[in-house]
C-alpha cells in the first residue's frame, strides 16, 4: 500500500520539479533577451539624439553661411533649405537625379 501511495508522489514531485525548472530556465532567458532589447534601444536612442545634434549644427552652419553677406543669393537661398523641405522635395520627386 505504502509502495502504490508513494510512487505517484514521487512521480508528481519529480513532474513538478521540472515543470518548475523548465520555467525558471525560460523566465531566466527571457530576462537576458529583454535586457538585450533594452542595450540596443538606449544604443539606438543615443544614436538618433547623435544625429539630431548633427542636424541642427548643419542647419545652423547653413543659416549662418546663407546669412553671410559675401554669398551669392543662389547659394544663400539653397543653403537656407531646412530638412523639412529637402524631405518634401524628395517625397514630390521635385529633385532631378
Amino acid at each position: 500500500m505504502v509502495f502504490r501511495l508513494g510512487l505517484p508522489v514521487i512521480l508528481l514531485l519529480v513532474g513538478t520539479g521540472w515543470f518548475a525548472w523548465a520555467s525558471y530556465r525560460r523566465a531566466a532567458q527571457a530576462e537576458r533577451a529583454l535586457a538585450e532589447v533594452n542595450a540596443e534601444h538606449r544604443a539606438l536612442l543615443n544614436e538618433v539624439r547623435s544625429l539630431e545634434r548633427a542636424v541642427a549644427a548643419a542647419e545652423q552652419g547653413l543659416r549662418t553661411l546663407s546669412s553671410h553677406p559675401s554669398v551669392p543669393r543662389d547659394v544663400a537661398v539653397t543653403a537656407d533649405l531646412t530638412l523639412a523641405d529637402v524631405r518634401r522635395l524628395v517625397e514630390r520627386k521635385e529633385l532631378e537625379n
